[in-house]
């Protein structure tokens, strides 16, 4: 299994020193390859006012530059906002620059003023993420376009053309994974779901893609929030602020949540309702290195995934001290503990 971290480029509450939280992103990024993870990856948002990155791939092009050998990657990239053929020419670039590194993770996208900014109707976003991957995968293969559609009307080709790109499609819904594997596409979950839930997704999923013919194109990337300290004191004491807050924010808004199939739910009516030991069970990777050890293998068991994403420091921290210890930590512990049978 492969190993990937995941970024949170903001700086609460009004991003003024994200210059700052750049060069810190920067500065893990190689040290996050030096203790062996395989893969840097950074999400998309816009209009947020702690400078949430609203320019992945710009924050990819960094990262490919100051790293050699890692996997640099979006989880998620919200493709409908996007011109496809613009998107495949820069991810196409961004694949040169790094040596055939790049993984473009796409997704719909879920709130509506964000398809506002860019002038797209989120009335339609389906159909624009379909027609645009289908578009992208045709430039790539150097193909010269002549195409006409109800929404766009492209004529010609992308130089120069990708190595190797690899196409990855996000969801968090039963219509979302289906449409992965139709498409034949791996997927990355969300790091918010239970791991039973994830489960009976990546259940659906990999039903769907033998339906459709496209396994052999198919995996699971696993996104996990998590914390390596001394013990699960020193997690909670350092971590569980930073992600109750992260957690809460989407909880609050994403109006997807069963209570019955997210029994944790019951009785959660505000943030101070989240509790630790009530959470942490069947979604976070924390505790000491052996117990993170044996959550990933169980999650593994679990969901058959062959990568698993992890976000460390969070939106409001910890800090960047704590941040490169526990990527450090992580690395020459949790990652080189797994591999060796620990």
């Amino acid at each position: 299994m492969k190993f990937g971290l995941l970024f949170r480029p903001q700086d609460p509450p009004d991003a003024k020193n994200i210059r700052r939280r750049w060069q810190e992103i920067l500065r893990a990024s190689e040290l996050a390859e030096d203790v062996g993870f395989d893969g840097l990856f950074v999400p998309e948002h816009h209009m947020l006012d702690d400078g949430y990155l609203p320019a992945p791939l710009i924050g990819m092009a960094a990262i490919a530059a100051r790293t050699r050998r890692v996997d640099v990657g979006s989880t998620i990239l919200l493709s409908p906002l996007y011109n496809p053929v613009q998107l495949a020419e820069h991810a196409a670039m961004i694949d040169v620059i790094s040596g055939g590194r790049l993984i473009l993770g796409c997704g719909l996208g879920n709130y509506a003023p964000e398809f506002e900014l860019m002038g797209r109707s989120k009335s339609n976003q389906v159909a624009l993420f379909e027609e645009g991957i289908r578009i992208m995968r045709r430039l790539w293969t150097g193909e010269e376009l002549d195409y006409e559609s109800d929404v766009y009307r492209f004529k010609g080709r992308i130089r120069p053309l990708p190595g190797n790109i690899r196409l990855w499609m996000g969801a968090q819904s039963v219509p979302g994974v289906k449409r992965a594997a139709r498409l034949g596409a791996p997927w990355p979950t969300d790091p918010l779901h239970s791991i039973h839930v994830i489960a009976d997704w990546a259940r659906v999923y990999r039903e769907t893609a033998e339906e459709y013919g496209t396994l052999p194109q198919t995996s699971v990337a696993l996104l996990r929030d998590g914390w390596v300290a001394d013990d699960m004191d020193a997690v909670e004491r350092e971590w569980w602020s930073c992600i109750r807050a992260e957690h809460w924010f989407y909880i609050s808004q994403i109006p997807r949540w069963d209570e019955e199939r997210e029994p944790f739910l019951a009785g959660v009516k505000e943030e101070k309702d989240l509790t630790f030991a009530g959470h942490h069970v069947d979604r976070l990777v924390v505790g000491n290195p052996e117990q993170c050890i044996e959550t990933i293998r169980r999650f593994e068991s679990i969901v058959g995934n062959d990568y698993l994403i992890m976000t460390l420091r969070m939106a409001a921290g910890p800090d960047h001290g704590k941040e490169l210890e526990a990527i450090h930590r992580f690395g020459t512990e949790v990652i080189v503990g797994y591999r060796s049978g620990g």
